[in-house]
């Protein structure tokens, strides 16, 4: 199905470097340029949605430009995109970092995450997180309690509406590191949120990196996002222990207790700020 479609785009697929259950993406070439192939596999109507949004982000990119290295799409169809390709070499082939990285590395991370968010093209980009509704959600799951429910939502009211440019899925495999570079891919989540959400999410899954994790700390210090980092981290620390209870392979106990005190030591947080 990929080599297929590919051949309609006038792509020579080389090889497959990833793939899940909703997408493949691989590597080829289109009129002697080496191009990244993504092919949406699934029907389901969220992730049409968020490949339709990531589309849109290209278009935004095109028209203004951001302060970051992003691909450029040069074929798409209903299933099929085609991107130019960074250079560079994954942080990460994985969801998680499974070692430590080095004070060079990230720094240069956190110095692109921070570059985005004072990308502010118009019209502005959606919000795709409701943040009472995710609280609520969360609750429903029992994953949070009335308490940590009750502060949640008290926070969000007291941070107000300022939101800003992130890219909603700052992965390890979404980060192209070349030399003293750092470039980013997929765009299905990027949008407005409060501030420090990457940041949060970062912490997550870079976890087993204890340069990373002091690194973003700082960095949320010394930039005054502690309350909006608390709040994503618990509401984030939510949806990774869904995600990985939810998916059929087995994930290692160590994973799962590590987000489980992920979540443990952010409630804590939570509590703390409201005393």
């Amino acid at each position: 199905m990929l080599i297929a479609r590919a051949g309609t785009a006038g792509v020579g697929i080389g090889r497959v470097v990833h793939r899940t259950d909703k997408a493949v993406v691989a590597t080829g070439r289109r009129d002697g340029r080496p191009v990244i192939v993504k092919l949406l596999t699934t029907g389901d109507p969220y992730w049409v949605g968020r490949r339709h949004h990531e589309l849109r982000m290209y278009e935004l990119f095109a028209e203004q430009p951001p302060p970051v290295s992003v691909p450029k799409v040069l074929w798409a169809d209903d299933r099929l995109t085609v991107l130019t390709q960074l250079s560079g070499q994954r942080l990460h082939n994985h969801r998680h970092l499974t070692g430590d990285i080095s004070a060079s590395t990230a720094r240069l991370v956190l110095a692109t995450l921070d570059t985005l968010t004072s990308w502010t093209p118009t019209p502005a980009l959606p919000e795709p997180i409701d943040y009472h509704g995710r609280i609520d959600a969360e609750h429903a799951a029992t994953l949070i309690n009335d308490d940590d429910r009750r502060a949640l939502h008290n926070l969000v009211d007291q941070l107000g509406p300022v939101r800003v440019t992130a890219h909603g899925d700052p992965l390890p495999a979404n980060m192209l590191l070349d030399d003293a570079h750092c470039g980013l891919v997929d765009f299905e989540h990027a949008g407005r949120y409060l501030p420090g959400y990457d940041l949060a999410l970062l912490r997550i899954v870079g976890a087993a990196s204890p340069t990373l994790t002091a690194a973003v700390t700082d960095r949320v210090h010394r930039g005054g996002l502690t309350v909006a980092f608390v709040v994503n981290m618990v509401l984030l620390a939510c949806r990774e222990l869904r995600i990985h209870t939810s998916r059929r392979a087995a994930v290692p106990a160590r994973r799962l207790a590590g987000l489980q005190h992920a979540l443990l030591r952010a409630r804590r947080d939570l509590h703390r700020l409201g005393r």
